[in-house]
């Protein structure tokens, strides 16, 4: 049937195929469909199953040309795509659909996204910079701080004046022209932290020296460059002040170390396991630095020319998972972005980037594990589940069905093996000390 057909590579690693089908077989189409219409049709004065060909012609030619055409097309693509060397990964788009003309060849064109071609670069050997980090008495002191911060009780301030780390309760809300309140903006019991959490309208220095049932009526002036919502106005706030506490922090002794854990009894042990903490946190921190830079690297030098097709999906799975995020119905979602001066399309744009990066990405990456043939096995699965039953001090069986039973399994199955991978990466990398670096400068990185 199929007398010839042509593949032509286009950009982003699209196709196009054009057939070309014999006369032959364009006539046999149309004349099948034919058949079946003289078979089926219904045409007053003439009975079922008798109605002349000219007839059918001419009531029905012009759609049964153009039906007989979508007939052959669906048969010939199946035909023309049968063991080809890149099979589609979207559905075949036509071009155009053109009628049947009996007596003459039939050509049709379609275009579709194959799996790209993957020029590899070199992954052996890339240069890498490996931040050199010290970890200071500074800094295991600022961590037992947050801890004693977080350990710590709040109770009434001792002189109930509102001042710097004050723990403070309050009701507040702005007043009109005609200083009536804007009820709009009236919150009760609001909290915050002085020094610690921003006001919504920046007004700790106006409540310092405040106490409990205090209240008064604050106009300020805000600059050209603050909040949005209050740049440049000039507000009056009526504001009344319910509660004044303050953080009571814990003893740095061997009572605060068992209250941390139970596996600590002294205080020695909870530095140690502070100091180790920190290591491990700088750690995970400069790997995955080394990772990022790469992974950089890689995607810049590999040569892939990512199909329209993904990058498509990519964006929407990604906008499925704003949505879900923002906890808005999708409809309202774009109704708010509307609003806003914004639409998913400007969303979507801003995203492309990442999205492309992603896919290259994941598209390298799975190069590299199929050469390395790069996998975590069940049995090495069945010790990470293990490990993670003692840690969480609970049955195996107990803790996988908790995460989701197989599907836990199989999560933990990429997990390693995507550990394994980086392991390998940075095993084959060419790593140099990179430049020295304060601990807290890192982690804010």
């Amino acid at each position: 049937m199929i007398d010839s057909k042509q593949f032509e590579n286009q950009e982003n690693s699209a196709v196009k195929l054009t057939v070309s089908i014999s006369a032959d077989g364009a006539d046999k189409a149309y004349n099948d469909l034919l058949g079946k219409y003289g078979k089926n049709a219904q045409i007053p004065g003439f009975r079922k199953g008798k109605v002349p060909r000219d007839v059918l012609i001419r009531k029905f030619g012009e759609g049964i040309k153009h039906e007989a055409a979508a007939d052959l097309i669906d048969s010939a693509l199946q035909d023309a795509l049968k063991d080809v060397e890149k099979s589609p990964i979207t559905q075949p788009l036509l071009e155009d659909i053109p009628a049947i003309e009996p007596g003459k060849p039939y050509v049709f064109a379609v275009t579709y996204d194959v799996f790209p071609e993957i020029k590899m670069p070199e992954y052996r050997g890339v240069e890498i910079e490996e931040a050199q980090v010290k970890i200071l008495k500074k800094h295991e002191t600022e961590e037992l701080d947050l801890i004693r911060e977080r350990n710590s009780v709040v109770v009434d301030k001792k002189d109930g004046t509102i001042a710097e780390d004050a723990v403070v309760t309050m009701d507040y809300v702005e007043l009109g022209d005609d200083e009536l309140a804007l009820e709009e903006t009236r919150r009760k019991g609001f909290v915050f932290t002085v020094g610690k959490n921003d006001h919504p309208y920046a007004i700790e220095k106006e409540l310092e020296g405040m106490k409990v049932n205090d209240s008064k009526t604050i106009e300020k002036t805000y600059e050209n460059d603050a909040n949005p919502n209050l740049a440049g106005r000039t507000v009056k706030l009526e504001v009344t002040i319910t509660a004044v506490k303050e953080r009571e922090l814990p003893e740095l002794d061997d009572e605060l170390a068992q209250d941390v854990s139970e596996d600590l009894k002294t205080l020695d042990n909870l530095k140690k396991k502070v100091k180790a903490d920190l290591k491990e946190r700088a750690d995970g921190k400069i790997r995955a630095q080394k990772i990022n830079s790469l992974t950089d690297k890689l995607v810049d030098d590999a040569v892939i020319d990512v199909p329209e097709s993904m990058i498509i999906s990519d964006l929407e799975r990604t906008w499925q998972d704003y949505v879900r995020q923002s906890g808005a119905a999708e409809d309202m979602l774009i109704k708010a972005l509307e609003d806003d001066g914004r639409n998913k399309a400007e969303i979507l744009d801003e995203w492309r980037d990442g999205a492309k990066k992603s896919i290259r990405t994941r598209l390298i990456y799975g190069k590299i594990v199929e050469s390395e043939k790069i996998e975590a096995g069940d049995d090495e699965v069945t010790r990470e589940l293990e490990n993670r039953a003692v840690e969480f001090k609970m049955p195996t069986e107990e803790l996988e069905k908790m995460f989701g039973g197989p599907q836990f399994r199989e999560y933990l199955k990429n997990e390693l093996a995507q550990k394994k991978l980086f392991d390998f990466l940075l095993g084959a990398a060419s790593v140099k000390k990179g430049e020295k670096i304060d601990y807290t400068e890192l982690m804010g990185a």
